[in-house]
Parts: C-alpha cells; sequence; structure tokens
C-alpha cells in the first residue's frame, strides 16, 4: 500500500510539475522561446525580462535602445519615418556595457537588422567601460543553457504572476499586446515644467575647475566601437542624450564642465571616421536644452523630443560629421562655459 501510495503521489507530483512547466513554455511571457502566440495577448513591461527575449524572437528589422532616455520613444514612427519595422528595447538606468551585451545578443539572433537606434548618456561616456548599473538581471534567461530554465519554468511568480496574471487573466480581460510605442513609455505618468524640474534640483557649491586629463577612450571602443566594426552593414543612429541646462549647470559648479566638454570632441573624433555611424546631438539646439518645459527633471525629457530626435535623424538635421563636429564643440563650449547659470534660478 505504502509503496503504491508512493508511485501515485510521484506521478501526480511529476504530471503537475510537466503541466506547470509546460504552461509557462507554451505561454512563455519573457518570450525565452518564441514570440508571442497570436491567440493571446501579452501585457510587455518588463525590461530586463522581457527585452532579451524580444531582440531573439520578434520579428524587426530596426530596433531602438538606450537608458530610460529612449522610453518614450514611438516605434510606430520611427517605421514611418525610416521604412522599417523596429522593436524598441530600452534598459533604464544601464551603462554603456548592459547595452552592448543586448545588442550583440539581437545581431546574433537577427542578421537582418538595418538601423540601430542608440542613445548614448552623456553622463556615462566617460565612465568605467566595465560598469553594470543593475546588478539583478536574471541570467539563466540570457543564455542558451537548458538546464538553468528551472528557474523560469517552475518559479511560482513567473506562473501565477506572469504566465496567468500577465497573459492568460490579461486575455481573458480583453487586454490587448503591448505597442512598441507604449512599451515603458512614462510621459504621460510624469509633470514636466520648470517648477517640476527646479523643486528636484540640488545645486552643489562652486569648485574650481577640475585639471585636463584625456578622455579614456576604452568605455566607446569597448561597447560602442566594438558592435559598429562587428556589423558592417547595419546603420547605427546615435546621438547624446539631450540633458538639460540644469546638467551643465551642475557640471559648471562641480568644475567638471570643461572636461565633459573636452571629452566629448574625443569621443565624436573615435566615432565619426566609421561610414556606418550617423551621430546627432541636440546640444546646440539651445531652445531646446534651455527650455525647462520640455523636463520632468534635470535629465529625463518629454516624448516630443523623442519624435523631434527622429525627425532630425530622418533628415540629417543636428547632424555631426567630420566636416562640421570641429565647429558644433567651439560652439558648444562658448555656450555653456559662458552660460549665465544663476539666472536660471532667478
Amino acid at each position: 500500500m505504502t509503496k503504491r501510495w508512493c508511485i501515485c503521489f510521484l506521478l501526480s507530483f511529476l504530471l503537475l510539475l510537466t503541466g506547470t512547466g509546460g504552461l509557462t513554455a507554451v505561454i512563455d511571457p519573457y518570450f525565452h522561446y518564441h514570440k508571442p502566440l497570436e491567440s493571446f495577448s501579452y501585457n510587455i513591461y518588463n525590461e530586463r525580462y522581457q527585452n532579451d527575449g524580444i531582440v531573439k524572437h520578434f520579428d524587426y528589422d530596426a530596433l531602438i535602445t538606450g537608458t530610460s532616455m529612449t522610453e518614450n520613444f514611438k516605434s510606430s514612427e520611427m517605421d514611418v519615418l525610416f521604412g522599417v519595422q523596429s522593436v524598441k528595447v530600452p534598459f533604464s538606468g544601464a551603462a554603456y556595457k548592459e547595452i552592448r551585451e543586448n545588442l550583440e545578443r539581437a545581431f546574433a539572433a537577427n542578421k537582418n537588422i538595418r538601423i540601430v537606434l542608440w542613445g548614448l548618456d552623456y553622463n556615462r561616456f566617460c565612465g568605467d567601460f566595465n560598469a553594470i548599473s543593475y546588478d539583478s538581471y536574471p541570467a539563466y534567461l540570457y543564455d542558451y543553457n537548458p538546464f538553468n530554465d528551472v528557474k523560469y519554468l517552475f518559479n511560482k511568480s513567473v506562473l501565477f504572476g506572469e504566465t496567468y496574471g500577465n497573459v492568460i487573466a490579461y486575455t481573458k480581460a480583453g487586454g490587448h499586446t503591448t505597442t512598441f510605442d507604449n512599451y515603458c513609455n512614462w510621459n504621460s505618468s510624469q509633470t514636466f515644467g520648470r517648477e517640476a524640474v527646479l523643486s528636484q534640483a540640488s545645486r552643489p557649491a562652486k569648485t574650481e575647475d577640475e585639471a585636463y586629463r584625456k578622455l579614456d577612450p576604452e568605455n566607446i571602443e569597448e561597447n560602442v566601437l566594438s558592435v559598429v566594426k562587428a556589423n558592417p552593414d547595419t546603420e547605427f543612429y546615435l546621438f547624446w542624450t539631450p540633458y538639460s541646462i540644469l546638467f551643465f549647470d551642475i557640471a559648471n559648479q562641480n568644475g567638471s564642465l570643461k572636461n565633459i566638454l573636452l571629452w566629448e570632441k574625443e569621443a565624436l573624433e573615435l566615432m565619426l571616421p566609421y561610414e556606418n555611424i550617423h551621430f546627432f546631438s541636440l546640444f546646440d539646439d539651445y531652445d531646446v536644452i534651455t527650455n525647462l518645459d520640455n523636463y520632468k527633471d534635470y535629465l529625463h525629457y518629454h516624448e516630443d523630443i523623442n519624435s523631434y530626435l527622429l525627425k532630425c535623424m530622418a533628415s540629417g538635421e543636428h547632424e555631426l560629421t567630420l566636416d562640421n563636429y570641429v565647429e558644433y564643440c567651439r560652439e558648444v563650449w562658448n555656450f555653456y562655459v559662458m552660460y549665465n547659470y544663476d539666472g536660471i534660478y532667478e
């Protein structure tokens, strides 16, 4: 009796595990095995759990990536302007290395990527090339090891929260699969404007300018140019994320402004020689940068700026080239070094 009971229990337990894991594998809320099933609606919202599956299994020939500075881009606008089918895979708060690693996986899975639109955060291009800003990546979703998939297939939170809650129940409730216009777009939930930005501002005390030291090129070379050089048939539309004038005020106050502006020129000299790089900057569009109504804080801008960036990229406006970057650097140096930052607060 005991032996029979044990066998029945074991068989029941194995059936339960198979059913549980099988359901998650079939529905696949993180797109680890396949793209969304047409018969279900998927709530796409979790960048570090779903982006890897998106780049591996979705149908696309263009890709938008970067940090939270790229979350408000609308792929439908890019599709019309560039004649592509794009996906958006931002990683909020990520360092350059994290974006690079996702792009490498994208190119390994998709040989037909025509265009990459890539926001380079202006406060990180001179940082440590090996820096990682987020230390809780679900590594079991990022590799090709089938054995550690048990962390996905037999995960209670995935089963009830994602497989059932964000797909099955979401579908039954009449939900629609999230578009890449809406995916991680935070614009409608935020307050923009001068009052909102200044209420969050913390201006450091004025210190002396830092001594000049040459830009360490490793971050650009290892995390940007390595991808560009490995994929010569892909056009890379790169841009400095257009922070507000308050970013430059803080840099001026803490003594780093002149170095940052000099480093920008050195970074551009590393990137502009590549024919498949199209580089853009709005830092010489002073009406954008100095208008705090475009921002929710000193870094993050309204989705209208994302749309404006797309139009600039499609038309070539504000593109930096080997012919004009020296004049651009001279102009922005004069503007930001000589700017009346005290007047911001009057």
